[in-house]
């Protein structure tokens, strides 16, 4: 199984490996199916860029640093009804957030790293809510790299995912973390930290952020991992390579966000995930699998018909990502 995206999809070699889903979260498209152009066309016009195929090249590669796609969207929906709560001036489902972010604990204490799902996995209009869960993930897995208690993890999971909540109640970029704050601090349930990491995080170390331009040590440690975890979702959304996402992140340390925070969040993201095509110095490959190390996987050598652990081979890196057009350009 792969991740590729939509406009690589071949119905002559390729098959999906997981279902495609509609707004409503039902199944548009199952498990085997080759896609017919037009279906591609409809997917594309509901804005899903990515899809999950098995084909020859990708045999026996699994993504087990990935969550069941049917339980993120489970949460994904428990987030959107949150919003819808909020724009109709209702209660937020407050048990459902805490179970939630009490299964992501849970998903995050069992993998070394995480690989996401993409938001564009999902229909446009679910896009905000893939948005928030991937955060959390993201947050949590940088607190685990941090050594916080599940205390303090069940606080910065809530608060990322519902990092967003301000964005119910306006369309002003600029005035949804204090509206996110003012509606989270009314809920005695809600730690006063979780409330403030809405509020803070789009301030940054050099107080050229937003709301109240805080720096230094104003801005706070749980706000900076939602910052990091948020800034790396939208990139990665935005069409930048893992790989490159991290770099940028980390070109921004100490300006935007702790060197530690962004050293814990760099030892709990997947810069090349299984199923990622690769240029190296001995050949094309591809990723079928992490080990101990999230940046340096083990790599199927096409040409070779071997598998290769970069991290026993430190002076062999991957020059570049393949799409499937070079593929078939260098025969792999």
């Amino acid at each position: 199984m792969r991740l590729i995206e939509l406009n690589e999809y071949n119905d002559s070699y390729m098959q999906l490996a997981k279902p495609v889903y509609d707004s409503k979260r039902r199944v548009l498209l199952g498990i085997g199916t080759k896609i017919h152009p037009k279906y591609l066309a409809k997917l594309k016009q509901l804005g899903i860029k990515y899809l999950f195929i098995e084909d020859i090249t990708s045999k026996g590669i699994s993504l087990e640093d990935m969550m069941e796609m049917p339980t993120w969207l489970d949460i994904l929906a428990i987030v959107e009804n949150a919003f819808k709560a909020v724009a109709a001036n209702q209660l937020i489902p407050l048990l459902d957030i805490r179970k939630s972010v009490k299964k992501l604990i849970e998903e995050v204490i069992k993998r070394n790293a995480v690989m996401l799902i993409p938001t564009t996995a999902v229909e446009s209009s679910l896009t905000p809510f893939a948005h928030a869960v991937n955060v959390t993930i993201i947050a949590l897995q940088t607190g685990k790299k941090l050594g916080y208690n599940n205390s303090q993890l069940n606080d910065l999971g809530i608060g990322c995912m519902l990092h967003d909540i301000g964005k119910a109640t306006t369309i002003k970029q600029e005035d949804h973390p204090e509206n996110g704050f003012n509606i989270l601090r009314a809920y005695r349930e809600i730690s006063l930290m979780s409330a403030h990491i809405a509020y803070q995080h789009h301030e940054t170390l050099d107080g050229q952020g937003f709301p109240r331009q805080l720096s230094g040590d104003q801005v706070l440690e749980f706000a900076q991992i939602c910052s990091i975890a948020n800034d790396f979702d939208n990139f990665v959304s935005a069409g930048l390579l893992p790989h490159v996402a991290l770099e940028k992140i980390m070109s921004l340390s100490e300006k935007k966000y702790e060197y530690h925070i962004v050293l814990a969040f760099s030892k709990g993201i997947i810069s090349y995930p299984p199923g990622t095509n690769v240029q190296l110095k001995i050949g094309s490959g591809i990723v079928t699998r992490i080990d101990s190390n999230p940046h340096r996987p083990i790599v199927r050598i096409h040409r070779l018909n071997k598998e290769i652990d970069l991290g026993e081979q430190p002076t062999l890196l991957i020059e570049s990502i393949l799409k499937e057009e070079d593929l078939k350009n260098i025969g792999q």
